[in-house]
Formats: structure tokens, sequence, C-alpha cells
């Protein structure tokens, strides 16, 4: 029989050489090492080392003898003895002798241990009934020495696992750091996770929109008054973790801040497959891997951000250098417009002018897209302006409830020296299409832009007023003038009608020279009723107008001047009729723009000569028309 000290000094010469070789074992095969020696030295039939497991909360067995474990299970299944059982018989820290049923031919000793240091656990012994017990003495020397190594070993391990798992967040930090695609850092991240907790559950709740792959277990925090009393909120609003017991589903959820030098970006959550204890070495590791991935995030997005800044500065400029060239006012809005669908890839873009002259009191400028050519468009361009004529404010809506066929809409007032001059509508058809970055970008553009835009409406008006004649709003004569000797240059034939209001003295005579001047504008509405889009109106001086008609030949010219001449006669007030002469060109050779207007003004004298209120072409003098 060995003695109380001769067992000791095998227990220790045994457990002092695992010791010195600690590095060569894992946690697990060494436990199993030392089943195998106590198996010797005590002479058990079975020597088994359970150890507490915190994240499924069972005993877990060491051994490497396949014939112990399934001795251990044939244990288990016919005396029913649960896990639960187990965990209550050591819960007092007494060693328990155990006399077990004649069908089992065998004694056995469980020996709970409590180490100093690391997890729990408790020692099985079995050995035949025939064998002499174990003494109390000996029970608690080998409970001593046990527990003695595996603080030794609990140290020893858990010093390592700190190393590694630093090496584990040193290798995953190098490799985030040198990524610059958010998506390719969240894939990382979650692998990572799956290499730590193989079977959590475990979701990124991140702070902004981002479409992930859909493998990628991404949500979307929320931001809500009821969402504040959640425990994902509080992480994220404190900045510090967070733990839920989950009573009904039996787990436990721990949330940790994704946080970066600027913010947090976001919320881990990691669900325990059971009710766990996470231990403070578990959750700074947690914290830890929490911040080194909300580091990275925070880079990437920085990254991101300064390359849209510099993109965004870029399409400024290139803007700005563009509208600074002395543009067109339709050459200046194609630039805007373009910028602005490649930007944030609109689908509507509508530039409206304020115009106290027009109808509408708004001009829609030539260039904008198709829906502002719709009623519905003009309808909601007008509502729109009248709304920043009273509040500047910019209008930003990802779900806009106008009931329009466009949900994300940004309306951009052109403010030029403290006044709005108009606003700048953009639109797409999918709800929160715009982001927060691009309405600061198209307030930048627009805000560039008004200023080349006010300058170059300002200066089509100067030029209009130049070649404009006040009164009627038709032409100048210099204008026309300029305008058939253009022609003259590249048409192959033209036609000009000169108008001559019958009588004018005394109409103004009669009525004053302010009905005279009503009478000359009326005669000039009409004139522009009845034009088409090449034609030219102009004023020929006092009482006399006229019409250049680019490629038509005479008789077009004729049938021209008699619809006028009818038009007056049936819709002035006074009633007053014209007389009209004709004359074209067909030979730039022969013709000059002197003998066209020299031949007009012969058959407009003509016209006057024979009666008045008729219409008379050139070369044929002898021949007119009431027409």
């Amino acid at each position: 029989m060995i003695t109380q000290h001769n067992l000791k000094e095998r227990i220790r010469s045994t457990y002092f050489e695992l010791i010195s070789d600690i590095a060569h074992f894992s946690y697990d095969e060494l436990l199993s090492v030392v089943t195998n020696h106590l198996t010797a030295i005590l002479n058990t039939t079975h020597s088994v080392i359970y150890i507490y497991n915190k994240w499924n909360k069972k005993y877990e067995i060491k051994t490497s003898s396949k014939e112990t474990g399934m001795f251990m299970k044939s244990l288990v299944d016919f005396n029913d003895i649960n896990q639960q059982l187990l965990e209550s018989d050591i819960s007092d820290g007494k060693s328990i002798l155990r006399e077990k049923s004649e069908l089992l031919n065998f004694n056995s000793v469980i020996i709970p241990l409590f180490p100093k240091f690391g997890s729990s656990g408790f020692m099985f012994l079995s050995y035949p009934k025939d064998v002499e017990h174990l003494s109390s003495n000996s029970v608690e020397l080998v409970k001593r020495e046990t527990e003695q190594l595996l603080k030794l070993v609990n140290y020893y391990k858990l010093s390592e696992k700190s190393v590694s798992k630093s090496k584990f967040l040193f290798d995953m930090s190098t490799r985030l750091y040198s990524m610059n695609i958010k998506g390719d850092i969240l894939k990382d991240i979650v692998q990572c996770l799956y290499k730590l907790y193989p079977t959590f559950t475990y979701y990124l709740l991140l702070s902004q929109d981002y479409e992930a792959e859909s493998s990628l277990p991404i949500k979307t925090i929320e931001y809500s008054d009821a969402a504040t009393k959640r425990v994902s909120t509080q992480a994220f609003l404190t900045g510090e973790v967070q733990l839920e017991d989950r009573v009904k589903d039996k787990n436990t959820s721990i949330y940790a801040p994704l946080r970066g030098k600027q913010g947090v970006y976001g919320v881990l959550q990691i669900i325990t497959p059971h009710a766990v204890d996470f231990t403070e070495d578990e959750i700074d590791f947690i914290t830890q891997f929490a911040n080194t991935a909300g580091a990275a995030i925070e880079n990437v997005t920085l990254y991101q951000h300064s390359k849209h800044l510099v993109s965004d500065l870029k399409l400024i400029n290139e803007a700005t250098h563009k509208l600074n060239s002395n543009l067109k006012l339709t050459e200046i809005i194609s630039i805007v417009r373009m910028q602005i669908i490649e930007a944030c890839r609109a689908t509507q873009v509508g530039f409206i002018y304020i115009n106290d002259k027009s109808d509408n009191g708004f001009d829609i400028l030539s260039g904008s897209t198709s829906y502002f050519a719709t009623k519905q468009g003009q309808i909601f361009a007008e509502d729109i302006l009248s709304q920043m004529q009273v509040n500047t404010d910019p209008m930003f809506s990802g779900n806009s409830k106008k009931n329009l066929p466009y949900c994300s809409i940004m309306a951009i007032p052109m403010i030029h020296s403290g006044n709005v001059h108009g606003a700048v509508l953009i639109m797409h058809e999918e709800k929160y299409f715009f982001s927060f970055e691009s309405y600061k970008l198209m307030q930048s553009l627009v805000q560039h832009s008004t200023l080349a835009l006010t300058n170059s409406i300002l200066k089509d008006k100067l030029e209009e007023s130049v070649i404009t004649d006040y009164l009627t709003k038709l032409y100048s004569r210099n204008h026309l003038d300029e305008t058939l000797k253009a022609h003259m240059q590249l048409d192959e034939k033209g036609t000009l009608i000169l108008f001559d209001i019958d009588d004018f003295k005394k109409i103004n005579d009669t009525y004053g020279h302010y009905i005279g001047d009503e009478v000359i504008v009326q005669v000039a509405k009409i004139i522009r009723t009845q034009l088409g889009q090449e034609d030219i109106p102009a004023r020929w001086g006092g009482e006399e107008l006229a019409i250049y008609l680019p490629n038509a030949s005479i008789d077009d010219g004729v049938a021209l001047a008699g619809q006028i001449r009818t038009q007056v006669e049936s819709f002035t007030e006074p009633k007053i009729t014209l007389s009209c002469g004709v004359s074209s060109w067909i030979d730039k050779e022969l013709d000059s723009v002197s003998d066209v207007f020299i031949r007009a003004d012969k058959a407009l004298y003509e016209a006057k000569e024979i009666g008045k209120n008729c219409v008379v072409k050139e070369k044929e003098l002898k021949k007119h028309s009431n027409l």
C-alpha cells in the first residue's frame, strides 16, 4: 500500500514534469495526460477530469482515452446522472464517496476542483469494489495538488491566450488598416468573429446606411424614442459595453460600440447560444476587438469622405472654370445639368427663374429636363418657387408627400446679393435616393452657378433690349437689316413684308398719341401670333412694321400678309386697317438688302395708292388683292 508521503512525492514529481513541459501541450492534452498518470498512481479503473465551460454552462470531460469516454457515457446513461446533478454534488466543495449499486462492480470518488485561478471542475475516480477506499487524507492530497496544478496551468494558458489574442488583434488591425473599401473591412470583421466564436451569433449594427452583401450579418441601428430604451442603442449612445441576459431566449448578448477617435460608427452584437457569465478579461478583449473594428471603419469612412471631397472640389472647380468662360445661358444650363446628373444620378433637373414679365411670374429655362415641360411639372415648380420667396431655406426630402412620381427631391434656391432669383429642382423616383453629402454638394454647385446664370440672363436681356423696340418688343430695324444681310449670305431665298397702319395720323389726332401707341402694340401682338419659329418681326419705324421670312417664297409672304391684315381689321380697338407690301429675293448675286427693302417699300406705297387695306407684291404692282 502506497504511503501518504510516497503518494505526495509521486504526484508532485509527475505534476512538476508536466509543468516543465507545459508549452508542448494544449490545455485538453495536458489534462488528459494528468488523468492517465493518476490512473497509474492511484491504481484506479478510470480517472477523469471535468472542467466547467462558461460558454455553454456545462462540465466537459477531459480525456484522450476512448475507453474511458465510453465508460463515462454508459455510466451517466445507466444511472441517469446528468450535468446538473454533478454540479450540485460539488457545489459545497466537498469530496463525495459513492457506493455504487451491485450492478456496477466499482466504487467512485468525486473530488471538486476549485483552483484559485481559472475555471473550476471536478475529478471522477473509479476503482474495483474489492480495492480499499482512498483515505480522506489521500483524497484531500489529490485535490490540493491538482488544484495547484490547475492554477499554474490556467495562469500559463491564459497568458498564452492573451498573447495569442494580442497577436490576433495586431494581425487583424494590420490587415484592416490596409483596406480602403468598407465592404472588404466588414467582411473581414465577420470572418474574424467566426474564427473567435464559431458557435455564437453576431451582428454589426451600423449607424449609417450601407448596402452590404446579403450574406453579411449587418443591420441598421435604429433611432427613435422607443429605440433609446434598447441595450444596443445605449451602447451606441454611451460608447460603453452593455450586457443583456435574455431570460426568455435563455441566452446572453453583449453589445460593444464600434468606436473610432472621432465617434461611434455602430455596435457589435454577440449572442451566446446559452446564458453565460462573461469574464472581465473576455469583455476587455471584445472591447479591444470592437475598437479595432471601429477604428478601421472610421479610417475607411474618412478616406472615402476625403476622396468625395476631392472629387467634389474638382467638380466645383471644373464647373466654375467653365462657367467663367463667358458662355451663353443655354451652355451654362447644359454644363450645370450635366454636372448634377453625373454627381447624384438625378433623373429630372429643372431650372426655374423669376420673371415678373412672364405670365406665370417665372420662366422654366431651356435645358430643363422633360418633366418640367408638363403641366404637373410647371405647377410643382411654381409651388416650390412661391415657398422659397417666403422662406429661402433649401428643401431636402427623401420621401416627398406631394403626390408626385418623384419621391426624392432637392430644391435649392438661386440666391445672389441676398435676393432669390429662382431655384434648381433635382429629383429621382426612388425614396431616399440622394445622400446628405450629395445635397451639400448640390448646394455648393448651385451657389457657384447662380452668379453665372444671373449674369448670362442679364446679358441676354441687355442684348435683347439693344435689338428690341421698347414699345412693341419686336426687333429693331437695325437688327432686321443685319439679320437679312446674314440670311442672304447663307440661304437660297427669302421674303420681306412691310406693314403700314392706314390713316394713323387720324388715330393720333382723334384718340391721342397714347392710344396711337396702343394700336401699334395691338398690331405687334397679332403679328407675333401668326409667326413661325424662324420668322423675324421688327418695327420698321413709326407706324410701320415688318416681317422677314427666311427661305419663304413671295407667295408665302402674300398669304401671311393677308392673314395678318384680316386679323388686324377684325380684332383691333379702335378698328384699323393695314396696307402691305411684299418683296422677295432668289439670287444673292443680283439682289442686295437695300434692293429687297426698296421693292417692298414700293409695293407698300402702291398699296396705299390703290386704296389701302390690301396686299401688293413686287413686280406686279398693277395687280392687287383685297385679301
